[in-house]
């Protein structure tokens, strides 16, 4: 996934705009209060901690920054009932509690469609 990422923005990656970093998210390489806004997709349901993950993010967040995570909510329920995810986090709702838990706001989920795919995204801004 990170090396289809960094393919796709590598025009923004060289111009400084994004910076992509693959990695333990509940020990980020970024200083406090450093990002504008954060990424994801694919992941938090392999988090050992959700709210340890959730107050990380949180922490390189400057305020008012926002974050985003996209899902498939549908593949989601077909995996976990095929016991190819972990069976404790993968619910948006659980992970939804997490970030509301570690103090962001404006936590909610939100569906889209885009070239014909539906999926879920969960928005949650960071206000300290």
């Amino acid at each position: 996934m990170h090396q289809l990422a960094t393919k796709r923005v590598k025009e923004l990656i060289a111009c400084g705009k994004v910076t992509l970093h693959h990695g333990n998210v509940a020990a980020m390489p970024i200083p406090d209060n450093s990002v504008d806004k954060v990424y994801h997709c694919n992941c938090y349901y392999f988090w050992p901690d959700l709210r340890e993950g959730s107050q990380e993010i949180l922490r390189v967040m400057k305020s008012g920054a926002v974050m985003v995570t996209t899902l498939r909510l549908q593949s989601l329920v077909y995996a976990a009932s095929r016991g190819a995810i972990p069976p404790r986090n993968w619910h948006p709702d659980t992970y939804m509690e997490a970030l509301q838990a570690s103090r962001f706001t404006n936590v909610h989920m939100e569906e889209m469609t885009d070239r014909g795919i539906n999926f879920q995204a969960i928005f949650a801004t960071a206000y300290k």
